[in-house]
């Protein structure tokens, strides 16, 4: 469903964060999806936009970035 939208931005919320790693998780507003988040920080509960990096159909993973202002 993402695969052809690569390079384009989201709206989303941090659901979950990841310190270690500088990212957590982040659940689009629209399309409903959660994964993973690069970036950091990531302000936990708080209102992002982020850009799909990967979306690959055969493994099942899907990657954000957090977007430049």
């Amino acid at each position: 469903m993402l695969r052809d939208r690569i390079g384009h931005d989201f709206d989303a919320v941090v659901i979950d964060t990841d310190e270690r790693r500088q990212g957590g998780q982040v659940q689009l507003t629209d399309p409903a999806v959660i994964a993973k988040c690069d970036g950091s920080p990531l302000p936990l509960g708080q209102r992002v936009r982020v850009r799909l990096t990967q979306a690959d159909p055969g493994t099942r993973e899907v990657r954000f970035a957090l977007a430049l202002a």
